[in-house]
């Protein structure tokens, strides 16, 4: 039966109505079928893309762990005591990238926060910093790294509200490419 002819159900008999059904079920079948094959073609597809993605993932971190390795990434104490230019004395930290040594990319400051934050005391004052050239600064001028009741980095896992805090030697800075 086709679809396109009109049918006014309401005067249809109880045998019309189930005889519409049975042919309506029928003509869905093939369309049914060559939906589910389109969706195992799909689920195959994205398989292959999460693999790949997964695998440059892996890629990643296993350069920045070699690079870690041998010594070619300066950690954030490094970059704080350092009067040479390990990354550039003028970046904000918002253009860095950071690393722990398992070449996770981890981010400064709490989970929430808007912008890299790196925490720095005197003992008796604490101030929030956001630039290479203020945590060098201010390092000089004796701070340190965390507040009086939190020594050390604050980081956070990104995407994740995962926090913990490492010391400036864990955390390792990347700067952009020139």
């Amino acid at each position: 039966m086709a679809m396109a002819e009109p049918v006014n159900l309401e005067q249809a008999s109880d045998d019309e109505l189930a005889r519409r059904v049975r042919d309506i079920m029928a003509e869905m079948t093939p369309l049914e079928e060559a939906l589910g094959r389109l969706r195992a073609q799909i689920q195959q597809v994205v398989s292959e893309q999460k693999k790949r993605e997964r695998a440059q993932h892996l890629k990643s971190r296993m350069q920045v762990r070699t690079t870690v390795a041998q010594g070619q990434m300066p950690t954030l104490q490094q970059v704080a005591e350092s009067s040479n230019d390990l990354v550039p004395a003028d970046a904000s930290l918002a253009a860095l990238r950071f690393f722990r040594d398992s070449g996770t990319e981890i981010g400064l400051g709490y989970a929430t926060g808007r912008e890299p934050t790196v925490w720095m005391t005197n003992g008796s004052n604490t101030a929030a910093v956001k630039t290479v050239a203020e945590i060098r600064s201010r390092f000089l001028e004796g701070w340190d790294f965390g507040t009086a009741a939190h020594p050390g980095v604050r980081i956070h896992i990104p995407k994740s509200r995962t926090e913990k805090i490492l010391l400036p030697a864990e955390v390792f800075v990347k700067a952009p490419e020139r």
